[in-house]
């Protein structure tokens, strides 16, 4: 039997299917519950029951003290539920709820999306996983290579497989070693996450998405919890690059299109004959044309854009001119280098 499970302070519901864990349901529903290892033994994801009963209760390493036993803690990663619950338990309300954590990962898969862009998974390991909100960033680290700041561009529902995405940029050091001498089972060390480039789940006003290539990662990442959390707003998606192959997603975008009531996703190319600078400057202009033709009164809208600083710049000028106000203009300023 499917249970309903309200939570404390947040007053946030979600269900739990039968055998599944409380954390996992609760992840699934894209609530950004405090944890760790998710096997029982770092005691990261305690709660506290308030009414309700409990189904199984599978081994866990971390010991409870009795006076936390006699007060119905346990542990959301060994729990399901018998029945409807009230729980008490700790959620992310910000960015600064989120420590800075550091573990250390394996590659377990890299995908070419296009000719340049590589698509790295990382897997933690069980007993450390990685506890972070969409649209944040984390600091990699691979042997004899610079650290490089990078987009986590999956769901933060599942903390234990993350993806990256990275450009072959010529000169680039990083992004070279990615290409050309990283496998599968290196090890790459992670810290973060870091930034508050992250989604307004208390808003209802329709969403804009706009991402120049790569850029594109946290955006993914925030619409996929947008997804989790059954947000029923708008939501445009419009996906600026140089070439078309550089859209390296669409048909992942397009499918999010087919399955949502009110997606839509809008794909900018810029002229390909014009020199690489200028044709990143004009696929930008043709995206801020196009966006404001589409939505020429911004004032009740949230956007989020993620690319350059020193593309965007005109852009954002023109979106707050349209009415945008300033503090629904979100920005992710990442140090990449």
């Amino acid at each position: 039997m499917t249970a309903k499970v309200h939570l404390l302070p947040s007053d946030h519901e979600f269900t739990a299917e039968p055998g599944e864990s409380l954390l996992e349901a609760a992840l699934r529903s894209g609530l950004s519950i405090r944890y760790s290892c998710n096997s029982g033994s770092c005691g990261e994801c305690r709660a506290r029951l308030v009414s309700g009963q409990l189904g199984d209760i599978s081994h866990h390493d971390y010991v409870f003290s009795q006076r936390d036993r006699d007060a119905g803690q346990f542990l959301l990663c060994r729990a399901t539920a018998a029945s409807d619950l009230v729980l008490e338990a700790v959620e992310a309300r910000g960015a600064a709820d989120v420590p800075v954590q550091q573990l250390t990962t394996q590659v377990i898969k890299l995908v070419k999306l296009c000719d340049d862009v590589m698509d790295v998974h990382l897997r933690t390991p069980r007993s450390n996983t990685l506890w972070f909100l969409a649209g944040q960033h984390v600091r990699l680290g691979i042997k004899g290579v610079k650290p490089r700041n990078k987009s986590i561009a999956s769901c933060p529902c599942n903390g234990m497989v993350l993806q990256f995405h990275v450009r072959n940029t010529p000169g680039d050091p990083f992004a070279e070693h990615v290409f050309n001498s990283l496998k599968v089972r290196d090890s790459v060390e992670v810290e973060g996450p870091f930034g508050d480039f992250i989604l307004d789940e208390e808003s209802a006003r329709p969403i804009i998405y706009v991402a120049f290539e790569t850029g594109f990662a946290p955006i993914k990442s925030l619409i996929e919890h947008a997804i989790s959390l059954e947000m029923n707003q708008p939501m445009r998606l419009y996906w600026i690059a140089r070439e078309a192959q550089d859209h390296y997603l669409a048909n992942y975008c397009r499918a999010w299109h087919d399955a949502l009531d009110d997606f839509d996703f809008i794909e900018i190319t810029g002229d390909t004959t014009a020199e690489e600078r200028t044709s990143a400057e004009q696929a930008m202009a043709l995206g801020t044309e196009r966006l404001l033709t589409d939505h020429p009164d911004l004032s009740g809208y949230d956007v989020y854009i993620n690319g350059p600083d020193t593309l965007f710049a005109e852009m954002r000028t023109a979106l707050i001119a349209k009415g945008l106000p300033a503090e629904r203009l979100f920005v992710d300023h990442v140090q990449r280098y």
